[in-house]
Protein backbone atom coordinates (compact mmCIF):
# COMPACT_ATOMS: atom_id res chain seq x y z
CA UNK A 1 0.00 0.00 0.00
CA UNK A 2 1.23 3.52 -0.78
CA UNK A 3 2.69 5.62 2.32
CA UNK A 4 0.40 8.12 3.76
CA UNK A 5 1.03 12.13 3.47
CA UNK A 6 2.20 13.63 6.46
CA UNK A 7 -0.43 16.72 5.49
CA UNK A 8 -3.88 15.67 6.58
CA UNK A 9 -6.61 16.01 3.93
CA UNK A 10 -9.18 17.07 6.08
CA UNK A 11 -12.08 17.74 4.36
CA UNK A 12 -10.44 18.75 0.66
CA UNK A 13 -9.67 14.56 -0.16
CA UNK A 14 -11.60 14.72 -3.09
CA UNK A 15 -10.75 16.64 -6.55
CA UNK A 16 -13.55 16.45 -8.48
CA UNK A 17 -13.21 17.75 -12.11
CA UNK A 18 -14.51 21.45 -12.59
CA UNK A 19 -17.49 22.16 -15.43
CA UNK A 20 -14.45 21.95 -17.72
CA UNK A 21 -13.28 18.76 -17.15
CA UNK A 22 -9.65 19.63 -15.70
CA UNK A 23 -9.04 18.53 -11.90
CA UNK A 24 -9.43 20.90 -9.49
CA UNK A 25 -9.27 20.73 -5.89
CA UNK A 26 -12.32 21.20 -3.81
CA UNK A 27 -13.36 21.14 -0.02
CA UNK A 28 -15.63 17.93 0.46
CA UNK A 29 -17.63 19.74 2.61
CA UNK A 30 -18.67 22.20 -0.26
CA UNK A 31 -19.29 18.85 -2.61
CA UNK A 32 -23.12 18.26 -2.85
CA UNK A 33 -25.21 16.53 -5.67
CA UNK A 34 -26.91 18.13 -8.54
CA UNK A 35 -28.61 16.16 -10.61
CA UNK A 36 -25.22 15.39 -11.62
CA UNK A 37 -23.34 12.58 -9.80
CA UNK A 38 -20.92 15.70 -8.43
CA UNK A 39 -21.03 19.25 -8.18
CA UNK A 40 -17.66 20.89 -8.78
CA UNK A 41 -16.42 24.23 -9.19
CA UNK A 42 -16.15 26.42 -11.76
CA UNK A 43 -12.32 26.80 -13.05
CA UNK A 44 -10.44 29.69 -11.12
CA UNK A 45 -10.92 32.89 -13.30
CA UNK A 46 -8.74 35.26 -15.28
CA UNK A 47 -8.34 39.11 -14.41
CA UNK A 48 -11.48 41.04 -15.14
CA UNK A 49 -12.88 42.75 -17.06
CA UNK A 50 -12.41 40.39 -19.75
CA UNK A 51 -13.99 40.81 -22.96
CA UNK A 52 -16.91 39.62 -24.60
CA UNK A 53 -17.40 35.88 -25.58
CA UNK A 54 -17.99 35.43 -29.87
CA UNK A 55 -20.32 33.07 -31.40
CA UNK A 56 -16.70 32.18 -33.17
CA UNK A 57 -14.98 30.91 -29.99
CA UNK A 58 -18.50 29.38 -28.69
CA UNK A 59 -18.44 27.20 -31.71
CA UNK A 60 -14.78 26.54 -31.60
CA UNK A 61 -15.36 25.34 -27.79
CA UNK A 62 -18.30 23.20 -28.89
CA UNK A 63 -16.72 21.65 -31.86
CA UNK A 64 -13.94 20.46 -28.96
CA UNK A 65 -16.14 19.05 -26.58
CA UNK A 66 -17.35 16.76 -29.14
CA UNK A 67 -14.43 15.89 -31.47
CA UNK A 68 -11.79 15.56 -29.33
CA UNK A 69 -13.63 15.09 -25.88
CA UNK A 70 -16.23 13.11 -26.52
CA UNK A 71 -18.68 15.08 -24.29
CA UNK A 72 -21.73 14.75 -26.52
CA UNK A 73 -22.95 13.90 -30.24
CA UNK A 74 -24.78 17.20 -30.41
CA UNK A 75 -24.18 20.40 -28.56
CA UNK A 76 -26.56 23.60 -28.47
CA UNK A 77 -25.51 27.03 -26.64
CA UNK A 78 -28.32 29.60 -27.22
CA UNK A 79 -27.11 33.32 -26.31
CA UNK A 80 -29.30 36.66 -25.49
CA UNK A 81 -27.83 39.40 -26.54
CA UNK A 82 -29.31 43.32 -26.66
CA UNK A 83 -28.92 42.76 -30.56
CA UNK A 84 -31.69 39.18 -30.07
CA UNK A 85 -30.74 35.43 -29.56
CA UNK A 86 -28.48 33.52 -31.53
CA UNK A 87 -27.94 29.98 -31.41
CA UNK A 88 -24.76 28.11 -31.67
CA UNK A 89 -24.71 24.58 -32.45
CA UNK A 90 -22.57 21.29 -33.68
CA UNK A 91 -22.80 17.63 -33.68
CA UNK A 92 -25.76 15.57 -34.30
CA UNK A 93 -28.94 13.55 -32.37
CA UNK A 94 -27.27 10.72 -32.61
CA UNK A 95 -23.51 9.10 -31.98
CA UNK A 96 -24.35 7.25 -35.16
CA UNK A 97 -25.62 10.40 -37.18
CA UNK A 98 -28.82 11.80 -36.92
CA UNK A 99 -30.29 14.90 -37.64
CA UNK A 100 -28.02 18.09 -36.87
CA UNK A 101 -28.91 19.90 -33.58
CA UNK A 102 -29.80 23.53 -33.29
CA UNK A 103 -32.32 25.50 -31.34
CA UNK A 104 -35.14 23.27 -31.54
CA UNK A 105 -33.48 20.25 -30.62
CA UNK A 106 -35.63 18.94 -27.56
CA UNK A 107 -32.78 17.48 -24.56
CA UNK A 108 -33.68 16.62 -20.93
CA UNK A 109 -32.89 19.60 -18.85
CA UNK A 110 -32.91 17.53 -15.42
CA UNK A 111 -32.57 20.07 -12.74
CA UNK A 112 -33.29 22.98 -14.52
CA UNK A 113 -36.76 22.42 -13.80
CA UNK A 114 -36.15 23.56 -10.76
CA UNK A 115 -35.81 26.94 -11.65
CA UNK A 116 -39.64 26.72 -13.08
CA UNK A 117 -40.75 25.63 -9.90
CA UNK A 118 -39.22 28.36 -8.07
CA UNK A 119 -40.72 30.82 -10.37
CA UNK A 120 -44.41 29.41 -9.59
CA UNK A 121 -43.67 30.04 -6.12
CA UNK A 122 -42.75 33.38 -7.14
CA UNK A 123 -45.42 34.42 -9.24
CA UNK A 124 -47.62 32.56 -6.25
CA UNK A 125 -46.37 35.05 -3.88
CA UNK A 126 -47.04 38.19 -6.35
CA UNK A 127 -50.64 36.94 -6.93
CA UNK A 128 -50.89 37.22 -2.98
CA UNK A 129 -51.92 33.37 -3.19
CA UNK A 130 -48.64 32.40 -1.38
CA UNK A 131 -46.06 33.63 1.20
CA UNK A 132 -42.35 33.04 0.71
CA UNK A 133 -41.93 32.16 4.69
CA UNK A 134 -45.49 29.70 4.57
CA UNK A 135 -45.15 26.33 6.06
CA UNK A 136 -44.70 23.32 4.22
CA UNK A 137 -47.18 22.21 6.00
CA UNK A 138 -50.02 23.93 4.84
CA UNK A 139 -49.25 22.15 1.49
CA UNK A 140 -49.67 19.00 2.22
CA UNK A 141 -52.26 16.22 2.58
CA UNK A 142 -54.26 16.32 5.80
CA UNK A 143 -52.86 14.23 8.26
CA UNK A 144 -49.53 14.02 6.52
CA UNK A 145 -46.78 15.13 9.16
CA UNK A 146 -43.78 17.31 8.22
CA UNK A 147 -40.75 17.32 9.59
CA UNK A 148 -39.40 19.98 12.16
CA UNK A 149 -36.50 21.46 14.19
CA UNK A 150 -36.38 22.31 17.82
CA UNK A 151 -39.99 24.09 16.70
CA UNK A 152 -38.68 25.68 13.39
CA UNK A 153 -40.65 24.95 10.19
CA UNK A 154 -39.89 23.72 6.76
CA UNK A 155 -40.80 26.89 4.59
CA UNK A 156 -41.27 27.32 1.03
CA UNK A 157 -38.26 29.40 0.46
CA UNK A 158 -36.30 26.79 2.33
CA UNK A 159 -37.69 24.43 -0.64
CA UNK A 160 -36.55 26.21 -3.38
CA UNK A 161 -33.18 27.11 -2.11
CA UNK A 162 -32.21 23.87 -0.94
CA UNK A 163 -31.93 24.81 2.67
CA UNK A 164 -34.84 23.17 3.82
CA UNK A 165 -32.49 20.12 5.75
CA UNK A 166 -34.04 17.49 3.28
CA UNK A 167 -31.66 14.96 1.11
CA UNK A 168 -30.35 14.13 -2.10
CA UNK A 169 -33.10 11.36 -2.82
CA UNK A 170 -35.99 10.17 -1.10
CA UNK A 171 -35.80 8.24 1.84
CA UNK A 172 -37.81 5.34 0.36
CA UNK A 173 -36.60 5.01 -3.02
CA UNK A 174 -36.31 1.76 -4.07
CA UNK A 175 -33.57 1.94 -6.63
CA UNK A 176 -29.67 2.30 -6.53
CA UNK A 177 -28.27 6.34 -6.66
CA UNK A 178 -26.78 5.16 -9.76
CA UNK A 179 -29.49 3.02 -11.20
CA UNK A 180 -31.04 4.55 -14.84
CA UNK A 181 -34.43 5.74 -14.68
CA UNK A 182 -34.50 5.43 -10.85
CA UNK A 183 -37.28 7.51 -10.46
CA UNK A 184 -39.78 6.62 -13.23
CA UNK A 185 -41.86 4.85 -10.57
CA UNK A 186 -41.71 7.09 -7.71
CA UNK A 187 -45.18 7.82 -7.28
CA UNK A 188 -46.82 10.78 -5.26
CA UNK A 189 -47.96 8.36 -2.24
CA UNK A 190 -44.55 7.75 -1.88
CA UNK A 191 -43.25 11.38 -1.32
CA UNK A 192 -45.40 11.89 1.04
CA UNK A 193 -45.73 8.65 2.88
CA UNK A 194 -41.87 8.82 3.34
CA UNK A 195 -42.12 12.71 4.66
CA UNK A 196 -42.36 12.06 8.15
CA UNK A 197 -40.03 9.89 8.69
CA UNK A 198 -36.79 12.58 7.93
CA UNK A 199 -34.99 13.94 10.89
CA UNK A 200 -33.99 17.57 10.61
CA UNK A 201 -30.04 17.92 11.78
CA UNK A 202 -30.38 21.70 12.12
CA UNK A 203 -32.90 24.56 11.62
CA UNK A 204 -34.02 24.55 8.03
CA UNK A 205 -32.36 28.07 6.34
CA UNK A 206 -29.39 27.50 8.16
CA UNK A 207 -26.82 25.66 5.79
CA UNK A 208 -27.64 24.35 1.82
CA UNK A 209 -27.72 21.13 0.99
CA UNK A 210 -28.80 20.03 -2.44
CA UNK A 211 -32.57 18.15 -2.94
CA UNK A 212 -34.57 16.59 -5.72
CA UNK A 213 -36.79 16.35 -2.53
CA UNK A 214 -37.11 19.75 -1.38
CA UNK A 215 -38.56 21.28 -4.61
CA UNK A 216 -40.48 18.36 -5.74
CA UNK A 217 -42.66 19.10 -2.37
CA UNK A 218 -42.82 22.94 -3.15
CA UNK A 219 -43.94 22.05 -6.85
CA UNK A 220 -46.76 19.68 -5.59
CA UNK A 221 -48.08 21.41 -2.61
CA UNK A 222 -48.23 24.86 -4.77
CA UNK A 223 -50.30 22.95 -7.02
CA UNK A 224 -52.56 21.03 -4.59
CA UNK A 225 -53.14 24.92 -2.96
CA UNK A 226 -54.80 25.62 -6.60
CA UNK A 227 -56.82 22.19 -6.58
CA UNK A 228 -54.64 20.91 -9.69
CA UNK A 229 -51.76 19.17 -11.13
CA UNK A 230 -48.18 20.29 -11.38
CA UNK A 231 -48.17 19.83 -15.17
CA UNK A 232 -51.24 21.76 -15.10
CA UNK A 233 -50.03 24.61 -12.86
CA UNK A 234 -46.78 25.02 -14.86
CA UNK A 235 -48.41 24.74 -18.35
CA UNK A 236 -51.09 27.34 -17.30
CA UNK A 237 -48.91 29.53 -14.98
CA UNK A 238 -45.68 29.63 -17.06
CA UNK A 239 -45.02 27.75 -20.49
CA UNK A 240 -48.38 28.73 -22.08
CA UNK A 241 -47.87 32.77 -21.38
CA UNK A 242 -44.62 32.43 -22.55
CA UNK A 243 -45.24 30.37 -25.20
CA UNK A 244 -42.65 27.80 -24.55
CA UNK A 245 -44.35 25.09 -27.16
CA UNK A 246 -41.61 22.53 -26.77
CA UNK A 247 -41.48 22.71 -22.67
CA UNK A 248 -43.17 19.74 -21.06
CA UNK A 249 -42.72 16.67 -19.42
CA UNK A 250 -42.80 13.33 -21.63
CA UNK A 251 -42.70 13.23 -25.39
CA UNK A 252 -44.39 15.10 -27.89
CA UNK A 253 -45.13 12.43 -30.42
CA UNK A 254 -45.12 15.04 -33.33
CA UNK A 255 -41.70 15.93 -32.17
CA UNK A 256 -39.53 12.87 -31.88
CA UNK A 257 -37.55 13.47 -34.52
CA UNK A 258 -36.23 16.70 -33.14
CA UNK A 259 -35.23 14.90 -29.97
CA UNK A 260 -31.53 14.07 -29.00
CA UNK A 261 -31.11 10.81 -27.75
CA UNK A 262 -29.23 10.61 -24.43
CA UNK A 263 -25.98 8.72 -23.88
CA UNK A 264 -24.45 8.12 -20.37
CA UNK A 265 -21.39 9.25 -19.09
CA UNK A 266 -19.37 6.38 -20.87
CA UNK A 267 -21.87 7.42 -24.70
CA UNK A 268 -23.87 4.14 -24.13
CA UNK A 269 -27.60 5.03 -25.19
CA UNK A 270 -29.51 5.60 -22.18
CA UNK A 271 -33.38 5.95 -22.92
CA UNK A 272 -35.72 8.71 -21.82
CA UNK A 273 -35.83 9.53 -18.28
CA UNK A 274 -39.09 9.95 -16.09
CA UNK A 275 -38.95 11.53 -12.50
CA UNK A 276 -42.07 10.51 -11.50
CA UNK A 277 -43.46 12.38 -8.59
CA UNK A 278 -39.93 14.53 -8.70
CA UNK A 279 -40.96 15.98 -11.47
CA UNK A 280 -40.69 19.27 -10.09
CA UNK A 281 -37.08 18.68 -9.64
CA UNK A 282 -35.62 17.65 -12.65
CA UNK A 283 -38.67 15.96 -15.09
CA UNK A 284 -38.91 18.60 -18.00
CA UNK A 285 -37.69 18.40 -21.85
CA UNK A 286 -37.01 21.53 -23.92
CA UNK A 287 -34.81 23.55 -26.47
CA UNK A 288 -32.33 26.14 -26.68
CA UNK A 289 -35.15 28.44 -28.34
CA UNK A 290 -37.79 27.63 -25.77
CA UNK A 291 -34.93 28.32 -22.67
CA UNK A 292 -33.90 31.91 -24.33
CA UNK A 293 -37.24 32.72 -24.07
CA UNK A 294 -37.63 32.13 -20.80
CA UNK A 295 -34.34 33.90 -19.55
CA UNK A 296 -35.47 36.86 -21.34
CA UNK A 297 -38.40 37.19 -18.55
CA UNK A 298 -34.91 37.51 -15.70
CA UNK A 299 -32.78 39.55 -18.06
CA UNK A 300 -34.71 41.94 -19.64
CA UNK A 301 -38.50 41.49 -17.66
CA UNK A 302 -40.09 40.64 -20.49
CA UNK A 303 -43.18 38.03 -19.91
CA UNK A 304 -47.41 38.61 -19.39
CA UNK A 305 -49.18 38.63 -16.40
CA UNK A 306 -47.00 38.46 -12.90
CA UNK A 307 -44.53 36.66 -14.29
CA UNK A 308 -42.16 39.68 -14.51
CA UNK A 309 -42.27 40.77 -11.10
CA UNK A 310 -42.35 36.96 -9.91
CA UNK A 311 -39.04 37.04 -11.68
CA UNK A 312 -37.65 40.16 -9.99
CA UNK A 313 -38.69 38.59 -6.52
CA UNK A 314 -36.68 35.63 -6.95
CA UNK A 315 -33.59 37.63 -7.01
CA UNK A 316 -34.12 39.23 -3.81
CA UNK A 317 -33.89 35.87 -1.91
CA UNK A 318 -30.44 35.86 -0.07
CA UNK A 319 -29.74 31.86 1.40
CA UNK A 320 -26.14 30.26 2.29
CA UNK A 321 -24.84 28.44 -0.86
CA UNK A 322 -22.53 25.92 -1.97
CA UNK A 323 -19.51 27.60 -1.80
CA UNK A 324 -17.95 30.45 -1.01
CA UNK A 325 -18.55 33.11 -3.65
CA UNK A 326 -21.86 31.45 -4.30
CA UNK A 327 -25.69 32.34 -2.24
CA UNK A 328 -29.15 30.74 -3.08
CA UNK A 329 -31.71 33.31 -4.89
CA UNK A 330 -35.11 31.44 -5.47
CA UNK A 331 -34.24 28.55 -7.54
CA UNK A 332 -30.99 30.17 -8.99
CA UNK A 333 -27.24 30.43 -7.78
CA UNK A 334 -25.78 33.62 -7.81
CA UNK A 335 -21.91 33.68 -7.96
CA UNK A 336 -19.85 37.06 -7.40
CA UNK A 337 -16.32 36.06 -9.05
CA UNK A 338 -13.85 38.64 -10.02
CA UNK A 339 -16.11 41.79 -10.41
CA UNK A 340 -18.50 39.52 -12.19
CA UNK A 341 -21.98 38.50 -10.83
CA UNK A 342 -23.84 36.13 -12.75
CA UNK A 343 -26.98 33.63 -11.82
CA UNK A 344 -27.07 30.15 -13.24
CA UNK A 345 -28.50 26.43 -12.78
CA UNK A 346 -27.10 23.80 -14.19
CA UNK A 347 -28.78 19.79 -14.23
CA UNK A 348 -27.70 16.14 -15.62
CA UNK A 349 -30.01 13.37 -16.40
CA UNK A 350 -29.29 9.88 -17.08
CA UNK A 351 -28.50 11.18 -20.60
CA UNK A 352 -27.57 15.16 -20.53
CA UNK A 353 -26.24 17.97 -19.37
CA UNK A 354 -27.84 21.09 -19.18
CA UNK A 355 -26.43 25.01 -18.24
CA UNK A 356 -28.59 28.06 -17.95
CA UNK A 357 -27.40 31.74 -16.92
CA UNK A 358 -27.27 35.40 -16.90
CA UNK A 359 -25.27 38.45 -16.00
CA UNK A 360 -27.67 41.62 -15.40
CA UNK A 361 -24.05 43.79 -15.37
CA UNK A 362 -22.84 42.57 -18.70
CA UNK A 363 -27.04 42.13 -20.05
CA UNK A 364 -26.07 38.64 -21.43
CA UNK A 365 -27.78 35.24 -21.04
CA UNK A 366 -26.62 31.86 -22.12
CA UNK A 367 -28.36 28.15 -22.08
CA UNK A 368 -26.01 25.11 -23.28
CA UNK A 369 -27.35 21.55 -23.59
CA UNK A 370 -25.89 18.19 -24.26
CA UNK A 371 -26.95 15.38 -24.65
CA UNK A 372 -24.59 12.77 -22.91
CA UNK A 373 -24.12 12.65 -19.12
CA UNK A 374 -20.50 12.87 -18.82
CA UNK A 375 -17.83 14.06 -16.67
CA UNK A 376 -16.78 16.35 -19.02
CA UNK A 377 -19.47 19.50 -19.02
CA UNK A 378 -20.74 22.12 -20.95
CA UNK A 379 -21.18 24.16 -17.74
CA UNK A 380 -18.03 26.11 -18.15
CA UNK A 381 -18.55 27.16 -21.65
CA UNK A 382 -21.67 28.63 -20.34
CA UNK A 383 -20.46 30.60 -17.50
CA UNK A 384 -17.46 32.04 -20.32
CA UNK A 385 -20.46 33.06 -22.47
CA UNK A 386 -21.59 35.25 -19.26
CA UNK A 387 -18.94 36.20 -17.42
CA UNK A 388 -15.85 35.57 -19.81
CA UNK A 389 -13.38 35.44 -16.74
CA UNK A 390 -14.59 31.88 -16.26
CA UNK A 391 -11.83 29.71 -17.74
CA UNK A 392 -12.85 27.02 -20.03
CA UNK A 393 -10.19 23.85 -19.58
CA UNK A 394 -9.58 22.43 -22.62
CA UNK A 395 -7.88 19.14 -21.25
CA UNK A 396 -8.60 15.79 -22.72
CA UNK A 397 -9.11 13.22 -19.56
CA UNK A 398 -7.26 10.23 -19.66
CA UNK A 399 -9.03 7.65 -21.16
CA UNK A 400 -9.68 4.37 -18.66
CA UNK A 401 -11.36 0.56 -18.51
CA UNK A 402 -12.75 -0.71 -16.04
CA UNK A 403 -12.73 -4.26 -15.81
CA UNK A 404 -16.06 -6.48 -14.13
CA UNK A 405 -15.94 -8.13 -10.73
CA UNK A 406 -18.55 -10.14 -8.92
CA UNK A 407 -20.75 -9.04 -6.50
CA UNK A 408 -18.85 -10.65 -2.96
CA UNK A 409 -15.54 -9.25 -4.46
CA UNK A 410 -17.05 -5.81 -4.43
CA UNK A 411 -19.26 -6.17 -1.40
CA UNK A 412 -15.74 -6.48 0.86
CA UNK A 413 -15.06 -3.20 0.04
CA UNK A 414 -18.14 -1.80 1.43
CA UNK A 415 -18.37 0.34 4.29
CA UNK A 416 -17.16 3.56 6.43
CA UNK A 417 -13.50 4.80 5.83
CA UNK A 418 -11.56 7.35 8.39
CA UNK A 419 -8.93 8.85 7.94
CA UNK A 420 -9.24 11.43 10.97
CA UNK A 421 -12.76 12.47 13.39
CA UNK A 422 -14.86 14.29 10.98
CA UNK A 423 -12.54 13.05 7.96
CA UNK A 424 -14.27 10.20 6.53
CA UNK A 425 -16.37 8.71 3.49
CA UNK A 426 -18.81 6.06 3.24
CA UNK A 427 -18.78 3.27 0.04
CA UNK A 428 -21.41 1.29 -0.63
CA UNK A 429 -23.15 -0.97 -3.43
CA UNK A 430 -24.65 0.47 -6.33
CA UNK A 431 -26.89 -1.15 -9.37
CA UNK A 432 -23.44 -1.57 -11.51
CA UNK A 433 -20.41 -0.91 -9.35
CA UNK A 434 -19.66 0.75 -6.13
CA UNK A 435 -20.72 4.33 -4.94
CA UNK A 436 -18.42 6.72 -2.78
CA UNK A 437 -20.04 9.48 -0.97
CA UNK A 438 -19.05 12.87 -0.69
CA UNK A 439 -21.58 15.00 1.77
CA UNK A 440 -24.68 14.43 0.59
CA UNK A 441 -23.49 13.12 -3.02
CA UNK A 442 -22.55 10.03 -4.02
CA UNK A 443 -20.86 9.19 -7.19
CA UNK A 444 -19.40 6.01 -8.92
CA UNK A 445 -16.09 4.31 -8.97
CA UNK A 446 -15.24 1.69 -11.01
CA UNK A 447 -12.61 -1.39 -11.11
CA UNK A 448 -9.51 -1.24 -12.91
CA UNK A 449 -7.92 -4.11 -11.22
CA UNK A 450 -9.54 -6.46 -8.69
CA UNK A 451 -8.38 -3.92 -5.64
CA UNK A 452 -7.69 -0.15 -7.33
CA UNK A 453 -10.85 1.56 -8.34
CA UNK A 454 -11.12 4.86 -10.01
CA UNK A 455 -13.80 7.81 -10.41
CA UNK A 456 -14.98 9.06 -14.11
CA UNK A 457 -16.42 12.64 -12.69
CA UNK A 458 -13.49 13.10 -10.06
CA UNK A 459 -9.54 13.45 -10.50
CA UNK A 460 -10.01 10.14 -7.38
CA UNK A 461 -8.48 6.56 -7.40
CA UNK A 462 -8.48 4.04 -4.60
CA UNK A 463 -6.54 1.05 -3.26
CA UNK A 464 -8.13 -1.26 -1.15
CA UNK A 465 -6.25 -3.70 1.32
CA UNK A 466 -6.00 -7.07 -0.58
CA UNK A 467 -6.44 -10.09 0.79
CA UNK A 468 -9.59 -12.09 1.99
CA UNK A 469 -12.91 -10.82 4.16
CA UNK A 470 -13.73 -7.28 4.45
CA UNK A 471 -11.33 -4.75 3.37
CA UNK A 472 -9.18 -2.93 6.55
CA UNK A 473 -8.40 -0.01 4.91
CA UNK A 474 -8.20 2.33 1.36
CA UNK A 475 -5.79 4.27 0.32
CA UNK A 476 -6.49 7.67 -1.57
CA UNK A 477 -4.80 8.95 -4.25
CA UNK A 478 -4.93 12.98 -5.14
CA UNK A 479 -2.83 15.67 -6.73
CA UNK A 480 0.10 13.48 -6.74
CA UNK A 481 -0.37 12.68 -2.79
CA UNK A 482 -1.84 9.30 -0.76
CA UNK A 483 -3.98 9.16 2.53
CA UNK A 484 -4.49 5.85 4.37
CA UNK A 485 -7.94 5.86 5.29
CA UNK A 486 -8.82 2.85 8.08
CA UNK A 487 -12.13 1.10 7.94
CA UNK A 488 -14.57 1.78 10.93
CA UNK A 489 -16.99 -0.16 12.43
Amino acid sequence: MASRSTASPGWSALKPRDRSGSPRILSRRAIVGAASPLLAAFAAPAPSPAPATGDAEIARLIRFRVDKQHAASGIVVGILRPSGPTIVAYGDTALKGGRKVGGDTIYEVASLTKVFTALLLADAAARGEAGLDDPLEGYVPPGVKVPQFEGRAITLTDLATHTAGLPLRPNNLRAAPDAVNKYASYGLGQLYAGLPNYRLTRPPGARFEYSNLGPSLLGHGLALRRRTSYDDLLRNRVTRPLGLADTRFGDDPDARARRALGYDIDLKPVGPTHFGALDPGGGLRSTADDLLKFLDLFLNGRGPGDLPAAARLMLTADRPGDREDTRMALGWRRTRADGETFYWSDGTGDGSRAFMGFNLGRRIAVVALANAATGVGIDAIGAHVIAPGQAVNLTIPKARYPISLPAAALDRFVGVYRYAPGDEFPVTRGAASLLMGAGPSQFPIYPETPTRFFAKVADVELDFAAGPGPSPAVVLHQDGKSFTYRRIP
